[in-house]
C-alpha cells in the first residue's frame, strides 16, 4: 500500500500530496513554483517559510 503526505508549497502556500518516500525531495507542487523559487533564489530574495532542498 502506497502512504501519501500532506505538504504545503513554499512559493504558492497550496496544499499538495506526495509519496512518502518523496517527502523530502518533493518541495514545491508545480514546476512553475520550482521555476520561481530559483529565480527568487538567484536574486537573493527570500521569503518566510522558504527552505531549499535542490
Amino acid at each position: 500500500m502506497m502512504s501519501y503526505v500532506k505538504k504545503a508549497c513554499p512559493v504558492c502556500g497550496k496544499e499538495f500530496f506526495v509519496l512518502r518516500k518523496a517527502e523530502e525531495k518533493a518541495t514545491y507542487c508545480t514546476l512553475a513554483c520550482l521555476t520561481r523559487a530559483q529565480d527568487i533564489e538567484s536574486r537573493g530574495v527570500t521569503f518566510p517559510g522558504f527552505v531549499d532542498h535542490l
